[in-house]
C-alpha cells in the first residue's frame, strides 16, 4: 500500500477528465460502453439516472460522512456481495491496484473499508477503449473519463513516482 504525496493529490483535486453537472450524457454513453464508477453518491445516482455500472466502487461514506440508511439500503439491495479491500485514506492499495483488470473483467461492486476516492486510478489504468469511468468532484458536479494514452501515461507516472518513494 503506497501513500500518495500531498503534490500528487493536489494536482488530483483537478478533474481528470470532463465535468458535467448531471447524469445525461452518461446515460448515453451507457449504451455503448462500461461504466465504472466510483463514489457513493456517484453510484446512486447512476442508478437514480437508471444506469447500472459494470463495476461499482463505493465505501458507504460520502465526504467522510456515513450514508443514510436509505442510500445504504439502495447500495446493499443492488449489489449485494461486493468484493472487500482496505484502502486508507491518502493510499491506493497494492492489491486493489494488482486485481482491476480481473475487478474490470467480471464487474460487480468493490466495497473500501477506508477511501475509495484514489481507487480510480487503479481502473484508469486498466480500462479499456469502451470503459468510462465516473466520479463525484465535489461541490462541482461528476467528471466523465475516457481513459486514453496521454492519461494512463500521466497515472503510471503518478503511480510509480509513489511505488519508488519519490514525491512528484
Amino acid at each position: 500500500m503506497a501513500e500518495i504525496p500531498q503534490s500528487i493529490r493536489e494536482e488530483l483535486k483537478k478533474p481528470l477528465g470532463r465535468l458535467q453537472a448531471g447524469y445525461g450524457s452518461v446515460v448515453r454513453l451507457a449504451r455503448t460502453h462500461r461504466i465504472i464508477s466510483v463514489g457513493d453518491v456517484c453510484t446512486l445516482g447512476l442508478l437514480s439516472a437508471g444506469v447500472t455500472p459494470h463495476l461499482a466502487v463505493f465505501d458507504h461514506l460520502f465526504m467522510r460522512h456515513s450514508i443514510d440508511n436509505g442510500m445504504l439500503e439502495r447500495l446493499e439491495a443492488k449489489f449485494p456481495e461486493p468484493v472487500r479491500y482496505r484502502n486508507p485514506p491518502g493510499t491506493l492499495s497494492g492489491q486493489l491496484l494488482a486485481d482491476a483488470p480481473m475487478l474490470l473483467a467480471k464487474g460487480g461492486a468493490v466495497l473500501i473499508d477506508g477511501e475509495e476516492d484514489l481507487t480510480a486510478l487503479a481502473f484508469i489504468l486498466c480500462a479499456g477503449p469502451g470503459d468510462i469511468i465516473i466520479y463525484g468532484q465535489p461541490n462541482e458536479g461528476l467528471v466523465v473519463v475516457r481513459p486514453g494514452k496521454e492519461l494512463k501515461k500521466k497515472v503510471e507516472g503518478w503511480l510509480s513516482a509513489v511505488s519508488l518513494g519519490h514525491e512528484i
